[in-house]
């Protein structure tokens, strides 16, 4: 048997076809950009209204995917931003909605391809509010990342 070595490189491979990026960009384009000033009053509002440690440090939270597994949640609306995650689509999704068994309002953002293409579709179709469960794979890839994907349990009729 003859083995090769690669070398590495820092070329970057598409995950998806030009026609698909295409199809992804003709639908991502309607979500509206992401504001800074949103993001700064949603912290200073947090912060201001914190009773305990998690409170506090809620703003700062990375896991909210984790917080938010399993549970049913309505997607009420979404901003877009830029990524810089090589690889990706170019774009990460900030959502916005409600955990439905508390009430609780949450912020989450997510540059999954799964979900990024699947909340594009929801917000392209005018199908929001949506309710939907978010899954996180148990087993992690070979990367260490845990696949996400958005289980939908309703969609809004267009108006």
């Amino acid at each position: 048997m003859t083995q090769t070595e690669t070398e590495p490189t820092t070329a970057v491979v598409p995950v998806v076809s030009q026609a698909t990026m295409a199809l992804f960009a003709q639908m991502a384009v309607g979500i509206p950009e992401a504001d800074d000033g949103d993001a700064y009053e949603n912290i200073v509002l947090q912060l201001l209204n914190a009773d305990n440690p998690d409170d506090f440090n809620a703003p700062w939270e990375t896991e909210a995917a984790e917080r938010l597994a399993g549970k049913r949640l309505r997607i009420e609306g979404m901003s877009r931003r830029a990524s810089d995650y090589v690889g990706g689509l170019g774009h990460y999704i900030v959502v916005k909605g409600v955990i439905l068994d508390t009430g609780e309002s949450f912020v989450w953002a997510t540059g999954g391809i799964a979900n990024v293409a699947s909340l594009a579709r929801l917000h392209f179709t005018g199908k929001l509010p949506a309710i939907v469960a978010l899954v996180i794979a148990d087993t992690p890839t070979a990367n260490g990342f845990r696949p996400q994907h958005l289980k939908i349990h309703s969609l809004s009729v267009p108006k």
